[in-house]
């Protein structure tokens, strides 16, 4: 009695641990899905939770089906339900109700997070995907597991894990996590898992008898155990792998590797601005004429504040980009980190700010008060809520240090995907490729780029209240001869000017509109008069740079020069690699593409993956070759069983002659382990001669010669010094042996 309530406690405690293994598993992408969100804790939990709350389910509908298998899956749907209605109580998305909310979630979850910018909003039409995802993952795991399926009630947790790195590429600080935890719940199911009696009636049963005689021979060495080894193995795995990849990446080196992942929702068709929208760019001609209307009241840091920037030009006007992802609180970081950047918040209350642009200082990284759409390639921002007049809002933007030397020598972007940047449309004024290029001149990129700004402030006149425009009809007016004396315009058409001709002259431009810092200290007030526009070139490894075309004459309610473009103090641009001083903060968005990185840097890197693919492939193919010792035919099973055996006695260094037949290696195994029975070891050698020589064998022979010879290389193994045992899964001549089984003992 006492027995069987041992056992009953046992296997008590085995479905436990199961349990718990099959779950951490399924749990496992809840790091890297996370990672997708603005409050990555509250959304682990979650996961974390649901997997807990499907393995229990799907545990007890198991149990009350009596082993009905794939029907306790859909036995659980019902309470998964309940679940999502809760969160959808928790975390409300667009549709009002909880039960409503969780039908809109689960209808629309999948096609919202491809359109949703990563650092998305914890709400339920952003969480019902990946929370189903985790609970079938865990039901499905679970029934594998009661069916006594252990490896593969691992796949369901792997294949979410794939599709969660597929999902947010970028995460690899979280996906180390999550690989360690899918390492641990293996281990953990290995652990639990009940382990099969073996056939002994077929693969040859032994009575032992006491030791009457007292001769004091040592006990046989008990079987070897592979499940534990296994699961001591992706323990090792779960500690060792993720600390190494995340030393190699804590150090930077792969931060410039050429290989990046492709993030999906750049595939998915994102929203786009919406129609309503007026260009930025076309109220700054208006607002010159009336400098003294408060548009908004900025608390913080004095800093310049973006408002647009405009990429597509049509030939009569300047467009802004249109892919915009709705995101949470927490926005996309550029995908070029701008230079020397400093961390800046600031507090907005817009007043008569028209439209549903908004304002941030730099590159923007957070928005706090206003849900936000966000344009990752210019850093632009959209009001998911309409016009942003009348609200307040903090904002936090990485504001860029320029410097000189940098911007010197620098070279411009050139890729395919850079060629948008030098698209001019049909129709450009005839004149225009000739001023452009005698404004340029010869030398580097930043060279020509200032002397085309140092062209337009010196050859016009900013005149406030000038007509709008800035198509290709105002410059053909506008535009004059260098060394000529132009008219005057306003930022409006001096901005599309300097972009205009950059591209006419081969460099990537754009157009980007903002403020200038206000009047005031900490708390001011910025007025139609502090609006701008500059031009932007874009430099490989620097990103967006910004040149200030504007006349110095302006009128004290005119806007000011940004402080971010590069200008010296009597108003003249810098054009030599010497220039030190470009400006203060500047107000550029997006910084340059990193570089592809050093060599010495990559070869550095490269030792190390073959290390680790050493460490990690020589004891993975081992482990196949055992494994296929359990297929084909009984005479191909016990052949290679006895190449296994001949590849242990080489890695163990044991000297075998080359001359030696089957039942000599026996007799010599029998005398190197004296704790193996020799009787079934010469046994396996008659069964390597009949196989060898076309006697006959039976599967059941197979099965006694394969447990046999892990036993004697297990056997092996212990009897080596510690240095050999320790070394003994990663000898790297193994693999070879095992390849070329001519060259062993015969």
């Amino acid at each position: 009695m006492e027995r069987e309530q041992m056992v009953g406690a046992v296997t008590r405690i085995r479905t436990a641990l199961s349990s718990a293994a099959v779950a951490l598993a399924a749990a496992a992408p809840a790091p890297l899905l996370s990672a997708g969100y603005d409050r990555p804790l509250p959304v682990f939990v979650v996961l974390a939770v649901t997997a807990a709350l499907a393995t229990g389910v799907t545990s007890a509908a198991y149990r009350m089906l009596r082993g009905g298998g794939p029907a306790a899956i859909p036995a659980g749907l019902p309470v998964a339900a309940l679940w999502l209605v809760a969160l959808a109580a928790w975390a409300p998305g667009p549709v009002r109700g909880p039960v409503p909310a969780a039908v809109d979630a689960v209808l629309h979850s999948g096609a919202r997070i491809l359109t949703t910018a990563p650092q998305a909003p914890v709400t339920v039409d952003l969480l019902a995907f990946p929370v189903a995802a985790v609970w079938l993952a865990a039901a499905i795991a679970t029934v594998l597991c009661r069916d006594g399926r252990v490896l593969p009630a691992l796949l369901p947790g792997v294949l979410l894990l794939c599709g969660a790195a597929a999902l947010n590429p970028q995460a690899a600080g979280p996906g180390y996590w999550s690989a360690a935890l899918v390492a641990a719940g293996a281990a953990a199911l290995l652990v639990a898992a009940p382990r099969p009696r073996p056939d002994t009636a077929s693969a040859g049963f032994t009575v032992r008898v006491p030791d009457l005689a007292g001769t004091g021979a040592a006990p046989a060495r008990s079987r070897p155990r592979p499940r534990t080894g296994a699961a001591v193995a992706a323990v090792a795995c779960a500690v060792a792998l993720p600390g190494a990849v995340a030393v190699v990446g804590a150090s930077g080196v792969l931060t410039d590797w050429p290989v990046k992942a492709a993030d999906p929702r750049r595939a998915a068709e994102a929203p786009a601005a919406p129609t309503q929208e007026r260009n930025p760019l076309s109220y700054l001609s208006a607002w010159s004429a009336d400098p003294g209307v408060p548009l908004m009241n900025v608390s913080g840091p004095k800093t310049e504040l973006r408002w647009a920037a405009l990429s597509e030009f049509t030939g009569p006007t300047w467009l802004p980009d249109s892919t915009y992802l709705p995101g949470g609180a927490n926005l996309l970081p550029p995908a070029e980190t701008p230079p020397s950047p400093v961390r800046t918040t600031v507090r907005v209350s817009v007043g008569k700010l028209p439209g549903g642009w908004v304002p941030v200082p730099g590159a923007p990284v957070r928005v706090d008060g206003l849900a936000v759409e966000q344009d990752e390639d210019s850093g632009t921002l959209l009001s998911s809520d309409g016009p942003v007049a009348g609200r307040t809002y903090s904002a936090t933007g990485d504001v860029p240090e320029w410097s000189g030397a940098r911007t010197a020598k620098a070279v411009t972007a050139s890729g395919e995907e850079d060629q948008r940047y030098l698209r001019l449309p049909p129709g450009a004024p005839p004149k225009l490729t000739e001023i452009a290029a005698r404004a340029a001149g010869d030398g580097t990129a930043h060279q020509r780029a200032s002397r085309l700004a140092e062209y337009l402030r010196k050859s016009y006149t900013f005149k406030p209240g000038a007509p709008g425009g800035h198509g290709y009809a105002e410059l053909a007016k506008l535009l004059v001869a260098p060394g000529r004396k132009g008219g005057g315009a306003t930022s409006e058409q001096f901005a599309s000017a300097f972009a205009v001709l950059a591209r006419a002259a081969g460099l990537p431009s754009r157009v980007a509109v903002g403020f200038g810092p206000g009047i005031g200290d900490r708390d001011r007030v910025v007025r139609t008069g502090d609006a701008v526009a500059w031009g932007e070139i874009y430099f490989r490894d620097l990103g967006w740079v910004p040149y200030d075309p504007n006349p110095r004459a302006r009128t004290p309610a005119s806007a000011p020069t940004p402080s971010g473009t590069q200008t010296e103090e009597d108003g003249s641009q810098s054009d030599g690699p010497d220039a030190q001083d470009l400006g203060g903060r500047g107000s550029a968005g997006g910084g340059g593409r990193p570089g592809s990185g050093s060599h010495e840097e990559i070869l550095l890197v490269l030792p190390a993956l073959v290390l680790l693919a050493f460490l990690l492939g020589t004891p993975i193919l081992g482990a196949i070759r055992f494994r296929r010792l359990r297929k084909g035919t009984a005479p191909d099973r016990i052949r290679r069983a006895w190449i296994e055996l001949l590849v242990a006695t080489r890695v163990a260094g044991l000297p075998v002659p080359a001359s030696a037949t089957p039942v000599e290696m026996a007799e010599r195994l029998a005398r190197e382990l004296p704790r193996v029975d020799p009787e079934r070891l010469r046994r396996v050698g008659g069964l390597m001669n009949a196989a060898r020589y076309g006697g006959s064998v039976t599967p059941e022979d197979a099965a006694f010669t394969v447990a046999e010879v892990r036993s004697a290389t297990v056997a092996l193994r212990r009897s080596r010094p510690l240095p050999r045992r320790l070394l003994w899964w990663w000898d790297p001549r193994a693999p070879l042996w095992a390849a070329q089984p001519a060259r062993l003992p015969r």
